[in-house]
């Protein structure tokens, strides 16, 4: 009896093991840079979906490339002192999104938020939506000590806000007096 089970465990087992697996799509998605030069002056970001290979940009100066979650990779690219890109790299390249003026975004909800430096307010909005909430003017009274500058209005917010666990916008800059930081919470912006 016991050498019947150990035989049927057998067959069962080698039927596991060289079945091809077919219930189970191993689909692939990444986004990376190949450079052409050590010191990545010249480099094409290449966006791979279930192998196949696809050149979105070419010849960027030393791209920086994340992946944010599941759907995306946020690409930054430099295009002069203050400009740069900010690309949202999806799976499927109708729903890629970029902007120029990035302060951050929730890895979670995918919302971003940036400047509006011709209209002079920060906003809020999903990728892939034209809709979007202004959270507050560039002008308001309360950045009367943060250096806020005509273009390139994000750059003083860039890199030091972020999002809490909760999914809130935690705006954070240096003022001029470089002793303070201005904070500033706002509950879940993309959610108004």
């Amino acid at each position: 009896m016991m050498n019947k089970s150990l035989a049927l465990f057998g067959v069962l087992s080698g039927m596991v093991f060289f079945t091809p697996l077919s219930f189970a799509k191993d689909e692939t998605f990444n986004v990376y840079k190949k450079c052409h030069d050590e010191m990545e002056w010249s480099c094409d970001v290449i966006r791979n979906t279930n192998g196949k290979k696809e050149k979105v940009y070419g010849s960027m100066k030393s791209p920086n490339i994340e992946r944010l979650n599941q759907s995306y990779y946020h690409v930054q690219m430099s295009c002069g002192s203050p400009c740069q890109a900010h690309s949202f790299l999806s799976r499927n390249k109708q729903e890629d999104d970029a902007t120029q003026e990035f302060i951050a975004i929730d890895t979670k909800s995918n919302c971003l938020i940036e400047t509006d430096s011709k209209h002079n307010k920060i906003t809020a909005r999903q990728l892939n939506s034209k809709k979007r909430h202004t959270l507050i003017s560039t002008q308001h009274p309360i950045f009367q000590n943060v250096p806020i500058f005509d273009i390139a209005q994000y750059t003083v917010f860039q890199g030091t806000s972020y999002f809490d666990p909760k999914g809130n916008l935690i705006l954070l800059a240096d003022e001029i007096d470089d002793q303070k930081k201005f904070k500033k919470i706002f509950p879940n912006p993309c959610k108004l």
